[in-house]
This record gives C-alpha cells, sequence and structure tokens, in this order.
C-alpha cells in the first residue's frame, strides 16, 4: 500500500482534529470546504427503492470489515488496522449511506472523534421521479476511489460488487 495515497485523506481527518464532525450532517457541510474534500452528485437511471435496496444490501455486506495493513521501510515501521462501520438511513424523501472508520495501531489521531470513528464517506440517495435518484457522495478527493467507486455502482446497479478495501 501507498502511504502517500492516504496523505490527503489523512489531512482531511487531521484538519478537523480540532473539531471532528460528530455526525453525517456535520461532515456535509464540512466536506466542501475542505482543501481534500469533494463531493461528487449524478443521476442514477434506477427507482430509489432499487437504489436503496442495493445500499442496504451492500453496505453491510461489504462495508463491515477491518483491514490491517503492514509497511516496513528501512526507516518506519507501519502497523494500522483499519475498522470500517457503515450505516443506512431511509426514509422516504432520503436515504442515507454513512461509512465511518476507525484507526488503531501506530497512528495519532488528534482530538475526539465521535463514537464508531471519523466520518470518511456519506452517500445521500433522493428520488427525483419514478425511475431517477439523484446521487450526491462526500469523501476525501484522494484516498476513497475505491470505496466511491463502489458506492456508484451499488446506486446505478452497473457493479454491485464488494470493494478491495486494502486498494484506496
Amino acid at each position: 500500500m501507498n502511504w502517500k495515497l492516504l496523505a490527503p485523506a489523512a489531512t482531511l481527518l487531521a484538519a478537523c482534529a480540532v473539531q471532528h464532525p460528530q455526525n453525517a450532517e456535520e461532515f456535509r457541510q464540512y466536506v466542501p470546504t475542505a482543501t481534500f474534500g469533494k463531493v461528487q452528485t449524478f443521476e442514477a437511471n434506477r427507482p430509489f427503492r432499487d437504489v436503496v435496496k442495493s445500499f442496504q444490501a451492500k453496505a453491510p455486506e461489504c462495508l463491515n470489515i477491518a483491514v490491517r495493513t503492514v509497511e516496513t521501510s528501512s526507516t518506519s515501521n507501519i502497523n494500522v488496522l483499519t475498522t470500517y462501520k457503515p450505516t443506512v438511513v431511509v426514509n422516504e424523501q432520503r436515504a442515507e449511506l454513512h461509512v465511518q472508520r476507525s484507526l488503531k495501531g501506530n497512528v495519532i489521531v488528534p482530538g475526539k472523534p465521535p463514537e464508531g470513528g471519523d466520518y470518511f464517506v456519506v452517500a445521500d440517495a433522493t428520488p427525483l421521479d419514478r425511475k431517477r435518484t439523484r446521487i450526491d457522495i462526500y469523501a476525501p478527493s484522494m484516498g476513497a476511489t475505491t470505496l466511491v467507486r463502489a458506492i456508484t455502482g451499488w446506486a446505478t446497479g452497473e457493479n454491485v460488487g464488494c470493494p478491495d478495501m486494502t486498494k484506496r
């Protein structure tokens, strides 16, 4: 794993170290103003109920995991356990997919993260009409590409596989 790719995501988290977003709404407000934050919006040509079913099925199946990363060089030794926690919240107006993550090992996480870990990605699905759904994904601009690609595939129905969370 190339830890240089994690630097922007770590910077995004460090930037909110003084005050970590404590819920999905605070994360949504924070990401657009963050140096390494990105909001992606697109329309899925799928009914809202199908997008919801995909989120409800794939999030717990694919994202309720822990990934250990070990990297050794002549100057450092990195051993980090990253635990992901997906949550899906649904009502008639919106479905939300929250992905939190906590890091344990030889990492420093200043400040107090929320229960369940720092918010890493939040995806919102909103019905546009009977056949189309708007998707908004809030995430770091780097370091979450694999996860964002998977969520996009779940929303569109084009790729319903699980992401390889060892890749960024």
